[in-house]
């Protein structure tokens, strides 16, 4: 079923506020956005055309439960942590061929993340799938699976590059 023209600007400004806050660093807007029970997801591939498909069974490149998981990441992130984190680099999202069933308020859409980081420059680069919740006049994110095309990563991979 196509999108109501509200539903649509809903499931957009949420897509687009979910970027920005990454972008801005404003980690705990962005864990807002999550519902406690929610699953994060960045299956690792198997071939060139295949990704793992359990993230019990099977490698992933990052994979949360719920939300105490990012919850736990942005701690890390926050705290430096990990000494990943003792700089962070400078991001740049942009999400777009936004493409929404309004029937089961699933959506799918394409992203780039420009990073930027003690003098050196990484693109990443694929697709958001996400199941979202009602809760109120709210949209929530439940579920979000992101495949890395570009999966070959210069050090390290975090939620804020994705």
């Amino acid at each position: 079923m196509t999108p109501s023209g509200e539903l649509r600007d809903q499931v957009e400004a949420l897509l687009f506020e979910e970027a920005a806050a990454l972008d801005e660093q404003r980690w705990h807007d962005w864990l807002a956005l999550f519902t406690p029970d929610c699953e994060y997801w960045v299956p690792a591939w198997k071939s060139e055309f295949e990704t793992t498909s359990d993230p019990d069974d099977e490698v992933s490149l990052i994979y949360y439960s719920d939300r105490t998981g990012l919850e736990e990441r942005i701690w890390r992130i926050e705290s430096a942590a990990s000494p990943a984190h003792r700089t962070r680099p400078r991001t740049c999202h942009a999400v777009n061929n936004i493409r929404i069933d309004a029937d089961q308020l699933t959506v799918k859409a394409n992203w780039r993340v420009d990073c930027y980081e003690e003098k050196r420059a990484a693109s990443f680069f694929g697709h958001y799938e996400y199941a979202l919740m009602r809760e109120g006049d709210e949209l929530l994110i439940a579920r979000k699976k992101i495949l890395l095309l570009n999966d070959s990563v210069p050090s390290y991979l975090d939620v804020y590059q994705l």
